[in-house]
């Protein structure tokens, strides 16, 4: 069975209730947990975070991997251990280097596989914009009525017809999807709060964490994008905006919200 996708949309807590990172544990098939730095400039700092954020919720067996280069991310060794992997986890930074270092490689390859195989597929900030086909690659918010002002590239496809945009109310940066939508109408844009989570299974979607997630539809849009030259400012009408807090659901393929239920998946303690 095909393992969550779930996308942070950064600054998740890490000491207090960690209510994000438990979720992620909660959805995997094991306890083998595989964070990958590679999106940092100067990932040691993330690695001791990680490590001790895992280790306070009871995970004796996490791996941390900088994967700095191609040819590191096609070593047989690594695959095998990606392989084995319950959560995978991207942490945040640059994702184009996370574009540039594994796309292609015999480690996406293997994530894949562990995704396929039932592993958990987790990012936050960086890491969580990479997940979908389309990865939101960069631009200012207060160009993002500009055509061609956003940029985008090739993600890792775990998240078919969407685009994901983080930090996403702290930063306002709804225009940014706004822009997606009429460059992109058949996606439908995600916008992830600060310490917030979008867990995703079979094209339906919760919320988790303490702040909200906004779905943008683009489905009936009205737009003059096509007309304007880059650079030119464009119009958009008809965007549907729906915003989750947590506990609250939404189907992607059906483009509505659904009941919000109780998770059932067995509670997890901070070990004494």
């Amino acid at each position: 069975m095909t393992g969550a996708v779930i996308a942070i949309g950064g600054a998740e807590d890490k000491t207090g209730e960690m209510n994000v990172l438990k979720r992620v544990l909660s959805e995997a098939p094991g306890q083998k947990v595989h964070v990958i730095t590679t999106a940092m400039s100067y990932p040691e700092a993330a690695e001791k975070r990680y490590k001790d954020a895992f280790g306070l919720l009871g995970i004796q067996d996490c791996a941390v991997s900088y994967i700095n280069s191609r040819s590191e991310a096609n070593d047989p060794l690594l695959a095998a251990r990606l392989r084995r992997a319950d959560v995978i986890f991207f942490s945040g930074g640059d994702q184009l280097r996370l574009n540039f270092n594994l796309g292609g490689t015999a480690a996406l390859d293997a994530i894949k596989q562990a995704h396929k195989d039932g592993s958990v597929i987790a990012g936050t900030s960086a890491g969580a914009a990479i997940l979908p086909s389309l990865m939101l690659a960069g631009g200012l918010v207060e160009e993002a009525g500009q055509k061609g002002k956003i940029r985008t590239a090739s993600g890792f496809g775990f998240i078919e017809n969407g685009v994901i945009d983080t930090h996403f109310s702290e930063r306002g940066r709804m225009p940014r999807l706004f822009h997606m939508a009429a460059a992109n109408p058949a996606l439908q844009g995600i916008g992830v709060d600060e310490d917030t989570a979008l867990v995703i299974r079979n094209n339906q979607a919760e919320v988790v964490g303490s702040g909200t997630v906004s779905i943008v539809d683009a489905d009936n849009i009205q737009t003059d994008y096509l007309e304007r030259d880059i650079g030119e400012e464009f119009e958009v009408k008809n965007i549907a905006v729906h915003r989750l807090g947590a506990g609250e659901r939404y189907d992607f393929t059906k483009r509505h919200k659904i009941e919000a239920v109780e998770h059932t998946s067995p509670a997890l303690s901070i070990p004494a």
